[in-house]
């Protein structure tokens, strides 16, 4: 039964959880998924500026280094550049408030889940004409016998694994269409899945994990904002490195050093994450004390 000592400690165990993977590089292996999830984030963030200042959002990239881009047109230039870290620190806040604040987290978990695998399809790149010939044939072949066999199918066991063979083809068709950018759509889609997943689990009573994972991410993306500005800050301070980055492109906007905007980021992301856990936990808790 959901207790707000239960949920604050869940959140606790989370936050303990998402602190120790980003400080432990033993347990890089685990980080890295995380890494490319919160990139995903990042990149977004700049794509979705773009759109939301009036201009257009072309597509986005995760690399295996864990670096990401993001192509846009248009739009307010310092607003898009700014949306990655200022963006990603949003997200988390914004993502630990609503799932605490709700009373199905589960609802949280898969809509996230449905928004993040639709924008990677959409802004992924995607694209039929980076499949060859023999490609094509096979991807039609496989959604041709799956549909076929789904038809004549003479029971439910058939009829599921014919589903299994149009989901194979679907999954190659995107892993073909996306040329170079596969890993991408592999983040973006994955992530979705797991975490429509993860509200399933809600709606089938397991309330304590669907909200344990949410809290978990949440922290993971808060603490990886305020890092990350903490990493690009000592990128700009030192001249010898030369490294295109947000600091820099907001610079050259501005005329603003690149060492101040990273500051700002990070006081940002600071103020971010702390205010919604005051206004999360802390703020009710004292409000039930009074």
């Amino acid at each position: 039964m959901a207790t707000p000592k239960r949920d604050v400690a869940l959140a606790l165990l989370a936050f303990c959880g998402a602190f120790v993977l980003w400080q432990f590089s033993p347990l890089v292996a685990l980080v890295y998924p995380l890494r490319l999830f919160v990139t995903s984030v990042h990149e977004l963030g700049h794509g979705l500026a773009a759109i939301v200042t009036g201009g257009e959002f072309v597509r986005f990239e995760v690399q295996s280094s864990g670096a990401g881009l993001a192509y846009s047109r248009g739009g307010i230039r310092e607003i898009i550049i700014a949306a990655g870290y200022v963006g990603t620190a949003i997200f988390g806040a914004v993502l630990l408030f609503t799932s605490n604040r709700v009373r199905r987290p589960e609802m949280v978990a898969v809509g996230l889940g449905i928004a993040f695998a639709g924008l990677t399809l959409l802004y992924s790149g995607l694209a039929i004409g980076h499949l060859n010939t023999l490609e094509r044939v096979v991807v039609l072949g496989l959604m041709l016998v799956g549909g076929g066999y789904f038809l004549v199918a003479p029971n439910n066991l058939g009829r599921w694994r014919a589903l299994g063979v149009m989901l194979v083809g679907l999954l190659t068709f995107l892993l073909w269409a996306a040329g170079d950018n596969s890993l991408t759509v592999i983040v973006g889609v994955l992530s979705g899945v797991l975490l429509v997943y993860i509200g399933y689990l809600g709606v089938l009573g397991h309330r304590d994990v669907t909200l344990f994972t949410l809290n978990f991410l949440a922290f993971v993306v808060g603490l990886n904002a305020i890092t990350d500005a903490w990493f690009l800050l000592r990128i700009v301070r030192n001249d010898r490195l030369i490294i295109r980055n947000d600091a820099s492109a907001m610079a050259d906007v501005t005329g603003i050093s690149a060492t101040l905007w990273a500051a700002i980021w990070i006081l940002l992301a600071i103020v971010l994450l702390g205010g919604a856990i005051w206004m999360t936990f802390i703020r009710p808790q004292k409000r039930l004390a009074s």
